[in-house]
């Protein structure tokens, strides 16, 4: 499936608001007309180094639970022993998918780092 990844400069801002204030380790879905934009927070890193990026998407699947659209998600650490910038970092990531064809309640998986199964899931209401 098409993603695009943006800035944080390119979202709406309600979105951009949502990012400037995330602290937490986190995953969250905003659709906004026809887009969805998926965000990965890292949450308060204590140096630089630390990066998250989403990798893929897969979907859109249609199963007997019904649809959903697979996340895969990894995390950058830096080495052991690796020079880094003394600074408080919060990384995150964020990409944007075409809605128009996919259903409104279609669950939304995220697989970090390879897990096999998913770490979150979200299922979107009809808005």
């Amino acid at each position: 499936m098409a993603f695009e990844q943006v800035a944080v400069h390119e979202v709406p801002p309600q979105i951009k608001e949502a990012v400037q204030k995330a602290r937490e380790e986190d995953i969250e879905v905003y659709v906004v007309e026809d887009t969805a934009f998926i965000v990965v927070t890292r949450g308060k890193k204590p140096t630089a180094g630390y990066g998250v990026k989403v990798a893929g998407i897969e979907g859109f699947n249609r199963s007997q639970d019904g649809h959903s659209i697979d996340i895969y998600v990894e995390y950058n650490n830096p080495e052991p022993e690796q020079p880094v910038a003394q600074v408080v970092t919060y990384p995150y990531a964020i990409v944007k998918i075409d809605m128009k064809d996919i259903p409104k309640d279609t669950l939304f998986r995220f697989f970090v780092d390879g897990t096999e199964r998913p770490v979150y899931s979200t299922q979107l209401s009809e808005q």
